[in-house]
């Protein structure tokens, strides 16, 4: 077997990076137009699965967000002891806590997401993620009037996010949550039109989990959700020969034969968001993986990477990769 190395070098930086914030917040799934941008829905991410995997069993009421969070505040009261009693124990009057800000919100590093709307469920556009609130730490809560105002944005998903964070605000004053993963849970049950009683089991269950402490993997800056972006390669041999390669999507594995290379690259996913990406010669059986912070650079901030794989001083291949989004210009 040949001898192989591996360089990683990253060219250009778009932008400097951001260290992650210490606010948390709730976030959301919109479907946009590509060509034009103009929003088509817009849900609350917590209601993903509910409504994408288990389809039929959200049924979205009509009323304003404050009387539905109002009912569902009730439900709770009469059905769930143990969830009332940390909310009553961690007030957070939301109504009295929220201000609207004008401009789109900044990605929040805690997402915890799972469940992403499928293709099909925007035919006409791309589905992208968009932070629909900001809480800090204190229980202010602000919002982007230009998302909230959206007719697209029903009151129904609008109380889903205002439940959200009265639920997450409770659970990192009580039990130190630094991700909103078991807050997701919770709202994704109490919407699911569970019975009474399977419903108090599934949410004891969440309770009796350990808190993550990890959070999900975003870009920060109003980057694009990295599991929107698109790496466009380029397979280059001998730095003289260019072999275009498909375009790298989060989650799929493609191939190709280069000058006696059979190459696989391919990228594993944690939470909706690229983890790791891989590429291995299946000739020789070696494999490279990039991870942690530098697969941010290269699926968010690092518009251009390259990796080098070399076989020999006289002949080497190299990956060129350039990283994109659909909306990455146009943050909603």
């Amino acid at each position: 077997m040949r001898h192989v190395s591996f360089l990683i070098v990253l060219l250009s930086a778009s932008a400097v990076f951001a260290a992650p914030r210490v606010n948390s917040g709730g976030g959301g799934w919109v479907c946009r137009k590509i060509d034009n941008g103009e929003v088509l829905w817009v849900k609350a991410a917590d209601l993903t699965k509910v409504e994408f995997v288990l389809p039929g069993k959200l049924v979205e009421k009509e009323g304003s967000e404050w009387d539905l969070l109002a009912e569902q505040r009730a439900y709770i009261k009469r059905v769930l002891p143990k969830l009332d009693a940390l909310l009553e124990k961690h007030p957070l009057n939301i109504r009295s806590r929220l201000r609207p800000v004008p401009d789109a919100l900044n990605y929040l590093p805690d997402a915890e997401l799972r469940y992403k709307p499928p293709v099909s469920s925007c035919p006409a556009g791309v589905v992208s993620y968009v932070q629909l609130a900001d809480a800090n730490l204190d229980g202010e809560v602000i919002y982007s009037s230009r998302v909230w105002g959206l007719p697209q944005f029903s009151n129904f998903q609008k109380a889903a996010i205002l439940l959200h964070e009265e639920i997450y605000y409770a659970l990192r004053q009580e039990l130190g949550d630094e991700s909103s993963y078991r807050t997701r849970q919770i709202i994704g049950l109490l919407y699911s039109g569970m019975n009474e009683d399977p419903l108090r089991g599934g949410i004891d269950e969440v309770f009796k989990a350990k808190p993550r402490s990890r959070p999900g993997i975003f870009g920060f800056d109003n980057g694009p959700a990295l599991f929107n972006v698109r790496l466009n390669c380029a397979a280059v041999v001998n730095n003289q020969n260019v072999y275009p390669w498909l375009p790298v999507i989060p989650g799929e594995t493609t191939q190709m034969t280069v000058d006696g290379y059979l190459l696989r690259l391919s990228t594993s996913l944690i939470d909706g968001s690229p983890l790791s990406m891989e590429v291995s010669d299946e000739k020789t059986g070696f494999t490279s993986v990039l991870d942690g912070s530098d697969i941010v650079s290269v699926f968010n901030s690092v518009r251009r990477t390259t990796i080098t794989l070399k076989r020999d001083n006289e002949q080497s291949l190299k990956f060129s990769c350039e990283s994109s989004s659909p909306l990455d210009r146009d943050p909603l």
